[in-house]
């Protein structure tokens, strides 16, 4: 119904028309879209042998002046390895994966309605990218600040406009440390060449070392603590765990690993793939099933799918990333959106050689807080793979560390019915200085795919700086 209401407004005054995709190509494919969307790569290195592959959508608006108050924001998944091709066409974008099928439809609750969105495939190697995949923390961040730049030359009307940075997982790292190389940036150029960077939304991101360790590895506390909590082991169990985690607190010894074998055999029993980590209460909608000679047999909507050729890769067991396998690999729909020709298969998460940094980004905050940089971070509280127990762990830590006064006590928030009926709990809000954080209700590690509407209300409530509703009425 707000969608009827709203016209497209081209931000895109001086866009760079080879990048523009040729709109026949979603009519072609059966996906929901008839507005502007530009795809190509931005140069990270003075040779060309590096570079970033991008989306970018200019925003929706109602007519009138209110297109320039909408920011640009820039989403990055996680990984590290992730696509932003999931974000783009699964969780926020203006068209969704319908779940359970290979079909799309029209993302009601778009991000578009309230910024123009930009995502950025890294690092090198990560889906359409290219490059020397060899990377690190720091590394990623100084290209991800040279994509930006060259973002900037592409679309320079942008450069006026508030700037975000969002995404989810891995981008905990990404972001903080993107954020901390702007500031620097800025510090060094003139004032017209800086860019206005006002926030970070962070959802389910790593952040404290100690939420940010590999599953099975360094006895991640906070995923027992949150598996324990919603009742997925037992008391007995628990009361081990809580009796080794001081002595096995980021060890990756063996009596210490020990312990998530049995956490997962209580979980899982003999098999892996029943249990998703990513919504512990999800579907797992594209199980693998391997015949008597072990190959990878495909479900029957590979069979159904008029896109089915040239399928082959790895997928995503308890992801909904089978029908970007399905349009992403097909050669008229990658020429489409300018891919180069020597581009490898794609995948939604690729094997890259990235070192990452033992500290994570905890430290980055203090200066982050400091610049005046505005931070959400907002936890899907069903998500076991970077649980709301580690999230709040390190925001309490934060707030003791740094004396930051709480502005907003916790409290419940509230998003619009079904049909109507009476407004339902989205989730919980709690603000201290210079950070928010929100919780989604029912909600995985992809927050916007599971709860759109409540992450839409979230995420533009932030950047217009409204208080999320605080009761029914």
């Amino acid at each position: 119904m707000i969608l009827s209401l709203l016209c497209f407004i081209g931000f895109v005054a001086g866009a760079p028309a080879e990048d523009l995709v040729d709109g026949s190509t979603w009519a072609k494919f059966k996906i929901p879209y008839s507005g502007k969307m530009y795809s190509g790569y931005l140069p990270i290195d003075d040779a060309g042998k590096k570079q970033f592959h991008y989306f970018a959508f200019p925003a929706f608006s109602l007519a009138g002046p209110l297109q320039a108050t909408f920011p640009l924001v820039l989403w990055l998944n996680g990984g590290p390895g992730c696509s932003s091709l999931y974000g783009a066409m699964v969780e926020n974008g203006p068209f969704t994966v319908e779940l359970g099928t290979n079909n799309f439809k029209q993302n009601l609750f778009t991000w578009l309605n309230f910024a123009n969105m930009f995502y950025l495939e890294s690092p090198a190697g990560v889906g359409f990218s290219f490059g020397n995949t060899t990377t690190d923390d720091k590394s990623t961040a100084k290209d991800n600040l040279k994509a930006v730049i060259e973002f900037f030359k592409k679309f320079p009307e942008y450069k006026s406009i508030d700037f975000y940075i969002a995404g989810e997982s891995w981008a905990g790292i990404y972001i903080p440390t993107l954020a901390n190389e702007i500031i620097d940036y800025n510090a060094k150029v003139a004032i017209g060449d800086r860019i206005r960077l006002k926030g970070l939304m962070i959802g389910n991101g790593c952040t404290d070392p100690t939420e940010c360790t590999d599953l099975g590895f360094n006895f991640p506390v906070h995923f027992y603590k949150f598996l324990h909590g919603h009742g997925f082991i037992s008391e007995k169990l628990n009361d081990k765990i809580e009796t080794m985690t001081s002595y096995c607190h980021m060890k990756a010894i063996p009596e210490c690993m020990e312990i998530f074998g049995e956490v997962m055999e209580q979980i899982n029993g003999d098999d892996d793939f029943y249990f998703n980590p990513y919504n512990v209460y999800g579907k797992c909608y594209q199980l693998p099933y391997y015949n008597e000679k072990g190959e990878l047999v495909r479900d029957k909507r590979f069979k159904l799918h008029p896109m089915k050729e040239g399928v082959v890769g790895q997928v995503n067991e308890c992801s909904e990333s089978e029908a970007l396998f399905l349009y992403l690999n097909n050669a008229a729909f990658r020429k489409a959106l300018h891919i180069r020709e020597d581009a490898g298969y794609w995948n939604d998460c690729s094997n890259i050689d990235y070192k990452k940094d033992p500290g994570a980004t905890y430290h980055l905050y203090p200066k982050l807080l400091k610049n005046g940089i505005r931070i959400l971070k907002f936890s899907g509280d069903v998500d076991a793979i970077v649980p709301i127990t580690g999230t709040l762990y390190w925001i309490d830590k934060l707030q003791k560390e740094l004396n930051l006064p709480t502005i907003e006590e916790w409290r419940p928030w509230y998003k619009p019915g079904d049909k109507g009926s009476e407004p339902q709990n989205a989730g919980s809000v709690w603000e201290i200085d210079g950070l928010t954080f929100v919780s989604i209700r029912n909600a995985g590690h992809m927050v916007p795919m599971d709860q759109p509407e409540a992450a839409s209300i979230m995420a533009s409530h932030f950047i217009f700086e409204m208080p999320l509703p605080s009761d029914i009425l």
